[in-house]
Protein backbone atom coordinates (compact mmCIF):
# COMPACT_ATOMS: atom_id res chain seq x y z
CA UNK A 1 0.00 0.00 0.00
CA UNK A 2 3.08 2.51 0.52
CA UNK A 3 3.99 1.86 -2.54
CA UNK A 4 0.54 2.61 -4.25
CA UNK A 5 0.28 6.10 -1.59
CA UNK A 6 4.04 7.27 -3.11
CA UNK A 7 3.05 6.81 -6.54
CA UNK A 8 -0.55 8.65 -6.51
CA UNK A 9 1.30 11.02 -3.56
CA UNK A 10 2.59 13.62 -6.64
CA UNK A 11 -1.26 14.18 -7.70
CA UNK A 12 -2.13 14.81 -4.71
CA UNK A 13 0.39 17.39 -4.63
CA UNK A 14 -0.06 18.88 -7.48
CA UNK A 15 -4.20 19.96 -5.70
CA UNK A 16 -2.24 21.33 -2.89
CA UNK A 17 -0.40 23.47 -4.78
CA UNK A 18 -3.72 24.55 -6.54
CA UNK A 19 -5.12 25.22 -2.97
CA UNK A 20 -2.45 27.06 -1.76
CA UNK A 21 -2.22 29.28 -4.99
CA UNK A 22 -5.68 30.13 -4.17
CA UNK A 23 -5.54 30.76 -1.04
CA UNK A 24 -2.64 33.26 -1.62
CA UNK A 25 -4.31 34.82 -4.35
CA UNK A 26 -1.63 34.02 -7.16
CA UNK A 27 -4.56 33.42 -9.01
CA UNK A 28 -8.09 35.27 -8.32
CA UNK A 29 -11.20 33.49 -8.38
CA UNK A 30 -12.64 34.95 -11.78
CA UNK A 31 -9.36 33.24 -13.75
CA UNK A 32 -10.18 29.97 -11.93
CA UNK A 33 -13.46 29.72 -13.10
CA UNK A 34 -12.00 30.64 -16.54
CA UNK A 35 -9.24 27.97 -16.42
CA UNK A 36 -11.84 25.01 -14.82
CA UNK A 37 -14.14 26.19 -17.73
CA UNK A 38 -11.35 25.73 -20.04
CA UNK A 39 -10.82 21.92 -18.95
CA UNK A 40 -14.48 21.11 -18.62
CA UNK A 41 -15.79 22.29 -22.22
CA UNK A 42 -12.16 21.68 -23.75
CA UNK A 43 -9.39 19.83 -22.69
CA UNK A 44 -10.83 17.12 -21.15
CA UNK A 45 -13.51 16.53 -23.30
CA UNK A 46 -10.28 16.30 -26.25
CA UNK A 47 -8.83 13.54 -24.24
CA UNK A 48 -12.06 11.51 -23.84
CA UNK A 49 -12.98 11.87 -27.36
CA UNK A 50 -9.23 11.18 -29.01
CA UNK A 51 -8.65 8.01 -26.82
CA UNK A 52 -12.06 6.47 -27.21
CA UNK A 53 -11.81 7.28 -30.88
CA UNK A 54 -8.25 6.10 -31.38
CA UNK A 55 -7.52 3.33 -29.09
CA UNK A 56 -7.46 0.04 -30.23
CA UNK A 57 -10.06 -2.15 -27.79
CA UNK A 58 -9.45 -5.72 -29.89
CA UNK A 59 -8.10 -7.01 -26.78
CA UNK A 60 -10.66 -5.04 -24.26
CA UNK A 61 -13.27 -6.47 -22.73
CA UNK A 62 -15.60 -2.72 -23.65
CA UNK A 63 -18.88 -4.44 -23.49
CA UNK A 64 -18.57 -6.15 -19.97
CA UNK A 65 -16.53 -3.25 -18.66
CA UNK A 66 -19.03 -0.79 -19.49
CA UNK A 67 -21.90 -2.77 -18.45
CA UNK A 68 -20.28 -3.65 -14.62
CA UNK A 69 -19.83 -0.16 -14.50
CA UNK A 70 -23.02 1.05 -15.21
CA UNK A 71 -24.72 -1.59 -12.92
CA UNK A 72 -22.28 -0.93 -9.97
CA UNK A 73 -23.54 2.99 -10.54
CA UNK A 74 -27.33 1.76 -11.12
CA UNK A 75 -27.02 0.04 -7.82
CA UNK A 76 -26.16 3.31 -5.73
CA UNK A 77 -28.63 5.03 -7.12
CA UNK A 78 -31.47 1.97 -6.63
CA UNK A 79 -29.72 2.05 -2.70
CA UNK A 80 -30.83 5.61 -2.72
CA UNK A 81 -33.86 5.88 -3.85
CA UNK A 82 -35.33 3.04 -2.32
CA UNK A 83 -34.03 4.19 1.10
CA UNK A 84 -34.44 7.97 0.46
CA UNK A 85 -36.90 8.53 3.11
CA UNK A 86 -35.40 6.88 6.19
CA UNK A 87 -32.09 8.44 4.94
CA UNK A 88 -33.50 11.95 4.27
CA UNK A 89 -34.87 11.46 8.10
CA UNK A 90 -31.88 9.93 10.21
CA UNK A 91 -29.05 12.67 7.89
CA UNK A 92 -32.19 15.73 9.18
CA UNK A 93 -31.51 16.68 5.22
CA UNK A 94 -33.79 18.02 2.84
CA UNK A 95 -34.72 17.29 -0.85
CA UNK A 96 -32.42 19.39 -2.07
CA UNK A 97 -29.83 18.21 0.37
CA UNK A 98 -30.53 14.63 -0.71
CA UNK A 99 -29.48 15.48 -4.38
CA UNK A 100 -26.19 16.24 -3.42
CA UNK A 101 -26.40 13.30 -1.13
CA UNK A 102 -26.62 11.22 -4.45
CA UNK A 103 -24.62 12.97 -6.07
CA UNK A 104 -21.90 12.93 -4.24
CA UNK A 105 -22.10 8.84 -3.28
CA UNK A 106 -22.24 8.49 -7.83
CA UNK A 107 -20.49 10.95 -9.43
CA UNK A 108 -16.52 10.56 -10.41
CA UNK A 109 -14.07 12.97 -10.74
CA UNK A 110 -12.88 12.99 -14.58
CA UNK A 111 -10.00 14.89 -14.11
CA UNK A 112 -8.72 13.14 -10.66
CA UNK A 113 -9.07 9.45 -12.64
CA UNK A 114 -7.33 10.50 -15.50
CA UNK A 115 -4.43 12.06 -13.74
CA UNK A 116 -3.90 8.91 -11.60
CA UNK A 117 -4.47 6.02 -14.56
CA UNK A 118 -0.99 7.20 -16.30
CA UNK A 119 0.97 6.83 -12.97
CA UNK A 120 -0.26 3.98 -12.22
CA UNK A 121 -0.87 1.77 -15.31
CA UNK A 122 0.80 3.36 -17.72
CA UNK A 123 -0.12 5.93 -20.70
CA UNK A 124 -1.88 3.17 -22.76
CA UNK A 125 -4.27 2.64 -20.23
CA UNK A 126 -5.86 5.71 -20.40
CA UNK A 127 -7.90 4.20 -23.31
CA UNK A 128 -9.24 2.12 -20.27
CA UNK A 129 -10.55 5.39 -18.65
CA UNK A 130 -11.88 6.69 -21.48
CA UNK A 131 -14.17 3.16 -21.22
CA UNK A 132 -15.35 3.99 -18.16
CA UNK A 133 -15.89 7.85 -19.37
CA UNK A 134 -18.50 6.77 -22.41
CA UNK A 135 -20.17 4.45 -20.33
CA UNK A 136 -20.59 6.55 -17.10
CA UNK A 137 -20.83 9.55 -18.19
CA UNK A 138 -24.12 10.06 -20.43
CA UNK A 139 -25.83 7.57 -17.42
CA UNK A 140 -24.82 9.93 -14.80
CA UNK A 141 -25.94 12.67 -16.10
CA UNK A 142 -29.21 11.54 -17.16
CA UNK A 143 -30.08 9.99 -13.57
CA UNK A 144 -29.13 12.82 -11.89
CA UNK A 145 -30.45 15.25 -13.83
CA UNK A 146 -33.87 13.30 -12.71
CA UNK A 147 -33.22 13.07 -9.34
CA UNK A 148 -32.94 17.00 -9.18
CA UNK A 149 -35.93 17.13 -11.25
CA UNK A 150 -37.98 15.20 -8.41
CA UNK A 151 -36.71 16.43 -5.44
CA UNK A 152 -34.60 19.34 -5.81
CA UNK A 153 -37.43 21.33 -8.12
CA UNK A 154 -40.83 22.87 -6.96
CA UNK A 155 -42.19 21.84 -10.51
CA UNK A 156 -41.21 19.23 -12.79
CA UNK A 157 -38.96 19.73 -15.61
CA UNK A 158 -39.96 19.00 -19.46
CA UNK A 159 -38.41 15.77 -20.47
CA UNK A 160 -36.60 18.32 -23.26
CA UNK A 161 -35.21 20.77 -20.79
CA UNK A 162 -34.16 17.53 -19.16
CA UNK A 163 -32.75 15.95 -22.69
CA UNK A 164 -31.13 19.42 -23.79
CA UNK A 165 -29.14 19.70 -20.34
CA UNK A 166 -27.53 16.13 -21.15
CA UNK A 167 -26.97 16.78 -24.85
CA UNK A 168 -25.05 19.75 -23.72
CA UNK A 169 -22.72 18.10 -21.56
CA UNK A 170 -19.02 18.11 -22.96
CA UNK A 171 -18.29 14.66 -21.61
CA UNK A 172 -21.42 12.92 -22.94
CA UNK A 173 -21.03 14.67 -26.85
CA UNK A 174 -16.80 13.87 -26.52
CA UNK A 175 -17.49 10.51 -25.30
CA UNK A 176 -20.46 9.79 -28.04
CA UNK A 177 -18.61 11.09 -30.78
CA UNK A 178 -15.40 9.50 -29.59
CA UNK A 179 -17.59 5.96 -29.82
CA UNK A 180 -18.97 7.30 -32.98
CA UNK A 181 -15.62 7.81 -34.82
CA UNK A 182 -14.52 4.20 -33.61
CA UNK A 183 -17.68 2.17 -35.15
CA UNK A 184 -17.11 3.82 -37.73
CA UNK A 185 -13.95 1.99 -38.24
CA UNK A 186 -11.94 5.39 -39.22
CA UNK A 187 -8.67 6.18 -38.25
CA UNK A 188 -7.81 9.94 -36.73
CA UNK A 189 -5.58 11.91 -39.40
CA UNK A 190 -1.93 12.72 -37.87
CA UNK A 191 -2.34 16.17 -37.82
CA UNK A 192 -5.78 16.02 -35.87
CA UNK A 193 -4.24 13.32 -33.42
CA UNK A 194 -0.96 16.10 -32.68
CA UNK A 195 -3.54 18.87 -32.32
CA UNK A 196 -5.62 16.67 -29.24
CA UNK A 197 -2.36 15.59 -28.20
CA UNK A 198 -1.43 19.10 -27.59
CA UNK A 199 -4.41 20.25 -26.18
CA UNK A 200 -4.48 17.01 -23.81
CA UNK A 201 -0.77 17.31 -22.69
CA UNK A 202 -0.64 20.31 -20.25
CA UNK A 203 -4.60 19.33 -18.93
CA UNK A 204 -3.99 16.72 -16.28
CA UNK A 205 -2.22 19.14 -14.58
CA UNK A 206 -4.06 21.44 -14.85
CA UNK A 207 -7.45 20.34 -14.13
CA UNK A 208 -5.54 18.70 -10.73
CA UNK A 209 -4.84 22.57 -10.09
CA UNK A 210 -8.29 23.68 -10.43
CA UNK A 211 -9.35 20.83 -8.09
CA UNK A 212 -6.86 21.87 -5.08
CA UNK A 213 -8.41 25.65 -6.27
CA UNK A 214 -12.30 24.64 -5.53
CA UNK A 215 -11.20 23.27 -2.06
CA UNK A 216 -12.69 24.83 1.17
CA UNK A 217 -11.11 23.18 4.38
CA UNK A 218 -12.54 25.40 6.30
CA UNK A 219 -16.22 24.71 5.05
CA UNK A 220 -15.53 20.95 4.64
CA UNK A 221 -17.08 19.67 7.74
CA UNK A 222 -20.21 21.95 8.54
CA UNK A 223 -23.18 19.69 8.65
CA UNK A 224 -21.09 16.58 8.75
CA UNK A 225 -23.45 13.76 8.85
CA UNK A 226 -24.40 13.78 5.22
CA UNK A 227 -20.65 14.63 4.02
CA UNK A 228 -19.59 11.96 6.00
CA UNK A 229 -22.32 9.71 4.55
CA UNK A 230 -21.32 10.66 0.93
CA UNK A 231 -17.97 9.63 1.38
CA UNK A 232 -18.63 6.60 3.13
CA UNK A 233 -20.60 5.80 -0.25
CA UNK A 234 -18.46 7.04 -2.47
CA UNK A 235 -15.19 5.84 -1.68
CA UNK A 236 -15.85 2.68 -0.15
CA UNK A 237 -19.01 1.48 -0.55
CA UNK A 238 -18.95 2.13 -4.68
CA UNK A 239 -15.25 0.36 -5.17
CA UNK A 240 -16.97 -2.69 -3.21
CA UNK A 241 -19.95 -2.53 -6.21
CA UNK A 242 -18.06 -1.95 -8.69
CA UNK A 243 -15.73 -4.74 -7.71
CA UNK A 244 -18.83 -7.05 -7.13
CA UNK A 245 -20.12 -5.90 -10.61
CA UNK A 246 -16.47 -6.32 -12.84
CA UNK A 247 -16.27 -9.88 -11.26
CA UNK A 248 -19.79 -11.38 -12.27
CA UNK A 249 -19.10 -9.98 -15.61
CA UNK A 250 -15.42 -11.43 -15.46
CA UNK A 251 -13.65 -8.41 -16.43
CA UNK A 252 -10.08 -8.59 -14.86
CA UNK A 253 -6.63 -7.46 -15.71
CA UNK A 254 -5.89 -4.23 -16.13
CA UNK A 255 -9.74 -3.12 -16.87
CA UNK A 256 -10.65 -4.34 -14.13
CA UNK A 257 -8.14 -1.89 -11.87
CA UNK A 258 -8.82 1.35 -14.00
CA UNK A 259 -12.54 0.44 -13.50
CA UNK A 260 -12.24 0.18 -10.15
CA UNK A 261 -10.24 3.13 -9.55
CA UNK A 262 -13.04 4.94 -11.33
CA UNK A 263 -15.13 4.38 -8.77
CA UNK A 264 -12.69 5.07 -6.11
CA UNK A 265 -12.17 8.66 -7.03
CA UNK A 266 -14.24 11.19 -5.36
CA UNK A 267 -16.99 12.92 -6.83
CA UNK A 268 -16.76 15.06 -9.59
CA UNK A 269 -17.23 18.82 -9.65
CA UNK A 270 -19.73 18.96 -12.72
CA UNK A 271 -22.06 17.60 -9.76
CA UNK A 272 -21.70 21.27 -8.18
CA UNK A 273 -22.50 23.29 -11.48
CA UNK A 274 -25.46 20.83 -11.98
CA UNK A 275 -26.93 21.42 -8.41
CA UNK A 276 -26.29 25.46 -9.24
CA UNK A 277 -28.30 24.93 -11.93
CA UNK A 278 -30.90 22.85 -10.96
CA UNK A 279 -31.90 23.86 -7.25
CA UNK A 280 -29.56 21.34 -5.64
CA UNK A 281 -27.41 22.70 -2.48
CA UNK A 282 -24.16 23.84 -4.53
CA UNK A 283 -22.67 24.29 -1.16
CA UNK A 284 -23.35 21.06 0.05
CA UNK A 285 -21.79 19.57 -3.23
CA UNK A 286 -18.69 21.72 -2.80
CA UNK A 287 -17.77 20.55 1.10
CA UNK A 288 -18.37 17.07 0.19
CA UNK A 289 -15.89 17.11 -2.91
CA UNK A 290 -13.36 18.78 -0.53
CA UNK A 291 -13.76 16.23 2.46
CA UNK A 292 -13.21 13.39 -0.41
CA UNK A 293 -10.42 14.40 -2.10
CA UNK A 294 -8.91 15.00 1.28
CA UNK A 295 -10.31 11.33 2.60
CA UNK A 296 -9.05 9.99 -1.14
CA UNK A 297 -5.28 10.23 -0.47
CA UNK A 298 -5.79 7.74 2.06
CA UNK A 299 -8.93 5.15 0.57
CA UNK A 300 -7.62 4.95 -3.08
CA UNK A 301 -3.97 2.93 -2.36
CA UNK A 302 -6.21 1.44 0.17
CA UNK A 303 -9.06 0.11 -1.99
CA UNK A 304 -6.40 -0.70 -5.25
CA UNK A 305 -4.19 -2.62 -2.26
CA UNK A 306 -6.75 -4.80 -1.73
CA UNK A 307 -8.00 -5.37 -4.53
CA UNK A 308 -4.36 -6.73 -5.48
CA UNK A 309 -3.36 -3.63 -7.71
CA UNK A 310 0.24 -3.09 -7.89
CA UNK A 311 -0.05 -1.45 -10.97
Amino acid sequence: MTTIFLALLPVFIVILIGFGLRRFGVIQDEQWQALDRLCYFVLFPAIIFKEIAAADFSTVPVFQMALAMMLAVLAMFGLLLVFHRPIMTVLRIDGPQFTSLVQGASRWHTFIAFAIVPIQFGPKALSLAAVSAAAMTPLLNIVCVIILSRFAQSARLKPSTIALSIIRNPFVVSSLGGVAWQVSGLSLPLMGLQVLDMIGRGALGLALLTVGAGLKLGEAMSAWPPLAAATILKLLAMPLMMAATLMLMGVTGDAFAVALLCGAVPTGSGAYVLARQMGGDAPMVANILTLQVVAAAITIPAVLYLAGVTG
